[in-house]
């Protein structure tokens, strides 16, 4: 009788194992890592969920994905961070060389971005804002097309480089130099 519990609870842990594994290895929100240029001297790592007929942003009482005015990591599964190699101006602050998460509190109008030296946590709950070093309020565009899959890029012109979150109908841009 006792094989047959330990047998029976070995399969289980086996079953729980392979099941972790497999979602480890094949996210349901993929992990992608994007850089400025070939020199790779900024990339942004996040996951990229879908919108899937979800409504994406807008009020807790709608039962938005991502509620305005509240936390959120700006991606899925881990927090999203940028890691820089040199000195970037972010409204009038630099953020010097090395790794830094960001999040986001999105709003109707406008979105509030953070750099924060905390990476070490999945991102689940907001980081401590002590460890916050640069923020910047930046307004909404509203896109005339959705996106399905969150994304993240750098676009440019010829006075900034931007960071472009996109995602449903919604685009924030954050100008860097």
């Amino acid at each position: 009788m006792k094989r047959k519990i330990l047998y029976s609870l070995l399969i289980i842990v086996a079953i729980f194992l392979a099941y972790a594994a497999y979602v480890v290895n094949n996210p349901v929100s993929p992990l992608e890592t994007v850089t400025l240029n070939d020199d790779s001297d900024v990339s942004i790592t996040y996951s990229r969920p879908f919108k899937n007929d979800r409504l994406i942003f807008g009020n807790v009482s709608d039962e938005a994905l991502v509620p305005y005015d509240a936390y959120w990591r700006t991606g899925a599964n881990r927090h999203t961070y940028i890691e820089n190699n040199i000195d970037l101006n972010i409204d009038g602050n630099t953020l010097f060389p090395g790794k830094y998460s960001i999040y986001t509190i999105p709003g109707e109008n406008e979105w509030e971005v953070y750099f924060n030296t905390n990476v070490n946590y999945f991102g689940v709950s907001r980081p401590s804002e002590s460890d916050d070093i640069i923020s910047v309020k930046v307004p909404v565009i509203n896109l005339l097309n959705g996106v399905e899959q969150f994304t993240i890029e750098f676009e440019n012109d010829s006075i900034f480089n931007y960071i472009s979150i996109k995602w449903d109908l919604t685009k924030v841009v954050i100008p860097f130099k």
